[in-house]
């Protein structure tokens, strides 16, 4: 009986002594690290908001060969869900919270016995490319939270975190690059710098069934007004777009002829538009069959979630006059992008 009261009074004493550093031990912890990725914070963040791209960059799944990761119903954006067992790691499910794109990402974190913990990303643009700042906050609770005091909690993630980082560059700097002359659908998508555009002509919402029609009288009576003020023209003739309203077959466009200096002419319009890099295709085709090429833009858009600007572009290079086969019309089309 004596050993065992020294046993048990051994144990209390050392449950009081735990208790006490309890008292004393932080109750939450945290940690924030952070890395310079060169690409745009649209390419960045649409990565990480993205859970199924998350196996490529993790830390873990470097080190551990028996993570098996299950993504849930939606991958994307709040509510997107991925779960993850573990002989080595555990077992857990992150689902995204909040979502702000280009700017913010809340993620919970739900360990299977161990209670929850939340992360969050944060993107800044700056020199070099789009600043990315991986977080973590975790409360512990008493008297649980004494563990804190024999082991470096924060030490160990900032390990993980900044390998994470290293990682997650090195697949969205492989993306950018791809990306920044790519084909898609057979047109190559290149990003480049685009001269300040100053233009005469008349813009109008045409029906798209008339846009035909509407070139041939807006470019006719463009040219002819360039040409009686003795103008020297800058490029090729252009066709501007502002909006593109498709569910209602309509558009809110110009013919515009490209002059070398802004100049007002009675009973036109005149258009500037600022230098700016620019998403561009070289199209040689038939001018019906140029809606692919704004299809493969709206997927490279989608893709890298790059904001543009309006008015699209499209420089009529070619003069079907001059060259009849209509396979040698070279007609260049830009998305002005947001600076």
């Amino acid at each position: 009986m004596k050993v065992l009261k020294i046993i048990l009074f051994a144990v209390l004493g050392l449950i009081g002594i735990f208790l006490i550093l309890a008292l004393v031990a932080p109750k939450e912890a945290g940690t924030a690290r952070s890395i310079t990725i060169d690409a745009p914070p649209a390419l960045v963040f649409n990565t990480i908001n993205d859970l199924s791209t998350g196996e490529s960059w993790s830390p873990w799944t470097e080190t551990d060969p028996t993570i098996k990761t299950t993504l849930g119903d939606k991958t994307v954006g709040v509510g997107a869900t991925s779960s993850w067992v573990s002989e080595n790691s555990g077992n857990g499910t992150m689902t995204i919270t909040e979502s702000k794109p280009n700017e913010r990402i809340d993620i919970l974190l739900e360990f299977d016995g161990m209670g929850q913990a939340d992360s969050y990303w944060e993107f800044e643009p700056a020199e070099g490319g789009t600043k990315t700042t991986w977080g973590f906050h975790s409360k512990f609770p008493f008297p649980w939270n004494a563990m804190l005091l024999f082991q470096d909690f924060e030490g160990a993630i900032n390990k993980d975190y900044d390998r994470g980082l290293e990682l997650l560059k090195g697949v969205v700097e492989a993306k950018a690059k791809a990306l920044s002359s790519q084909k898609i659908n057979g047109y190559e998508v290149k990003r480049m710098p685009m001269p300040m555009h100053h233009f005469i002509g008349l813009r109008q919402e045409v029906q798209m069934d008339k846009m035909t029609a509407f070139y041939a009288s807006s470019l006719g009576k463009a040219f002819q007004a360039v040409q009686e003020k003795g103008l020297e023209m800058a490029g090729a003739p252009c066709g501007l777009y502002f909006t593109w309203d498709e569910p209602n077959k309509v558009t809110d466009m110009a013919g515009a002829i490209p002059v070398k200096e802004k100049m007002e002419i009675e009973g036109m319009k005149t258009f500037e538009v600022p230098a700016a890099q620019a998403l561009v295709v070289e199209y040689y085709g038939p001018y019906e069959n140029i809606g692919a090429v704004h299809e493969a833009i709206d997927q490279y858009i989608a893709a890298t979630g790059v904001k543009t600007s309006v008015p699209v572009i499209e420089e009529y290079v070619t003069d079907p006059e001059k060259e009849k086969d209509a396979s040698k019309w070279l007609t260049k089309v830009y998305y002005p992008l947001v600076q």
